[in-house]
């Protein structure tokens, strides 16, 4: 009688080692993911818009407010605002350089972010439809900044979204460009994050994305 009792000890043992050595695993995978730079004084505050955008938003009239730049863009929705004076509103400048003509209202466009409009993008754009999306905003933000000469920008989007922003943007921009990165909220205690369900559903779509762009990208510089 004693060897299922025995049995049932160890099971039991085996789950209680695992369950701290998941909890590090997932604490340093999610470390990993969390990237900022110190922002400094930018030509353009650049958003990529995801499902934490209020969050995103208010990173972005932080930055404006502490001076960081007088311009904001959301590339996806070909949306360019110049804030005003008082850095409390925004006026909307009309891009017909780079808008290929099926850009939506930035209300449409927070309202649903369709596969359906990624593939038009693609398509009118001339990008490989194979490019994850965050791929193609970052190619929409170059043009945006390339057709009004800038050089200095800064990247909002939220925390855990940062590290692969930052491996595309090594990607779509050379050293010419002074690229910052800012995350919508910053961790606190000692950088470590608290997981909540939200982080740890984050952190699980984060890797297969980072997995597939190094896929596609190490297939790109075989090519060239």
């Amino acid at each position: 009688m004693r060897f299922p009792v025995t049995l049932c000890t160890k099971r039991s043992a085996l789950i209680l080692a695992t369950i701290p050595m998941i909890g590090i695993m997932l604490i340093l995978v999610s470390h990993y993911l969390l990237y900022s730079d110190a922002p400094g004084k930018s030509d353009i505050i650049i958003l990529f818009p995801d499902p934490e955008l209020d969050a995103i938003r208010r990173k972005a009239r932080q930055l404006i407010g502490d001076g960081y730049s007088k311009r904001l863009c959301i590339p996806t929705s070909f949306s360019f605002y110049q804030v005003d004076q008082n850095k409390t509103g925004f006026t909307a400048v009309l891009n017909p350089d780079v808008k290929p003509g099926i850009g939506r209202s930035l209300r449409r466009f927070e309202d649903k972010i369709s596969m359906d409009y990624f593939f038009k993008i693609k398509e009118e754009c001339g990008i490989p439809g194979y490019f994850e999306n965050t791929h193609v905003e970052m190619i929409l933000a170059r043009k945006i900044m390339d057709a009004y000469g800038f050089k200095r920008a800064i990247f909002v989007s939220s925390p855990f979204h940062m590290r692969r922003i930052k491996m595309i943007a090594g990607r779509v921009f050379d050293s010419s460009y002074d690229i910052k990165l800012a995350p919508s909220r910053f961790e606190k205690t000692f950088g470590i994050p608290i997981l909540s369900l939200e982080s740890l559903q984050h952190i699980c779509m984060e890797f297969p994305k980072i997995i597939w762009f190094l896929c596609y990208d190490f297939r790109e510089i075989r090519t060239l």
